[in-house]
């Protein structure tokens, strides 16, 4: 998608340009009269089985709490999770191969599918990704230009952590796409690798990198994450459906998406219930240690509407910023093409 001349000026320049003028003209803004707001959309009662593609689906807190505390039940819903989804990845491949018409994904992975012709849309931001970059303790390592060269493993090469630490070390300057030795390993190799120091460091997310923490504290530290600083606002795992069941039945996204935001909201105010939840569904992951992993992650905000856009956006800028998407294209008008608005809100 290519961009006009006048969009090939920043994003952040353009939105610091419209603040400075706000700030100029404040009272020529503040009396033009508004467009009068669709309606919020609601769900019409319809009962709807539906399939969805979700990642690790039994590790999800708010997926558990939507089964479980019957808030799919309040929109008439009755949602399946599909088998055997393990990443991103599978779950769009899903969604591709129609096996299903709703998906979850990481923002960074949603994006490059949609650049690339996915026929869907995305409609709500479900939860933070809580990525870790986990540093064996015996490697020296204590700066993130120090991984340079170093061996860093990624127990499942089409998640987005290793794309979103990237990111992070591009904004500081490194191009740790290019020169780490990234190592694809899975999880129950990591600990004897550690042990031969073949590998300095795991990049992974939670509940995986929370459970090495705790298996293995004498082996490994945090270095860096997602669950601090502006990071932690960020949304990651993303609701999408195909543009085919939208276009058929455009109520079902809109009962869904209320569904999960319910479910999000009540995990933020029962995060020791919704440990339980998912501990029932985790090998080795005792209750008491997955409440102080929900402790310690970022609060749920689930988003939908002008805050998903905005971060879908910004999220076009990092992609380009590590030559995943050509420089000059409009983050902004991207950001609105691909997502969809299903509440009106």
């Amino acid at each position: 998608m290519s961009a006009s001349p006048s969009s090939r000026f920043s994003r952040r320049a353009l939105l610091w340009g419209a603040g400075s003028c706000a700030a100029a003209g404040g009272i020529v803004f503040l009396n033009t009269p508004k467009r009068p707001r669709k309606p919020r959309r609601q769900p019409d009662g319809v009962y709807r089985k539906l399939r969805i593609a979700w990642p690790e689906a039994a590790m999800s807190p708010v997926l558990a709490a939507a089964l479980e505390k019957n808030f799919f039940a309040q929109y008439n819903l009755d949602v399946d999770p599909l088998p055997n989804i393990h990443n991103g990845q599978d779950a769009l491949a899903a969604l591709a191969q129609q096996k299903t018409s709703y998906a979850l994904a990481p923002a960074l992975t949603w994006l490059q599918h949609l650049h690339s012709g996915l026929p869907a849309h995305l409609v709500m931001g479900v939860q933070s990704g809580s990525r870790r970059l986990l540093v064996r303790r015996s490697s020296g390592i204590t700066r993130l230009d120090q991984l340079m060269g170093r061996s860093v493993a990624v127990p499942d090469q089409n998640a987005a952590d290793k794309l979103f630490f990237c990111i992070m070390m591009r904004r500081k300057g490194m191009d740790a796409l290019n020169h780490i030795n990234w190592v694809d390993l899975p999880i129950p190799q990591l600990e004897q690798a550690l042990h031969d120091q073949k590998i300095d460091a795991v990049v992974t997310h939670d509940p995986d990198a929370w459970s090495l923490l705790q298996n293995f504290p004498d082996l490994l530290y945090e270095l860096v994450g997602s669950d601090t600083g502006h990071y932690a606002a960020r949304t990651s795992l993303i609701l999408g459906v195909a543009d085919t069941a939208q276009d058929k039945d455009p109520t079902a996204a809109t009962a869904l998406v209320m569904a999960l935001r319910d479910a999000a909201l009540w995990v933020n105010t029962h995060q020791d219930d919704a440990a339980t939840l998912i501990a029932d569904n985790a090998a080795g992951l005792p209750v008491t240690s997955a409440r102080t992993m929900l402790h310690n992650e970022p609060v749920i905000r689930p988003l939908v509407g002008h805050g998903l856009r905005e971060q879908i956006a910004q999220y076009c800028d990092e992609l380009q910023l590590v030559g995943m998407m050509a420089d000059g294209e409009d983050s902004t008008a991207l950001a609105h093409a691909y997502t969809l608005n299903v509440l009106h809100e």
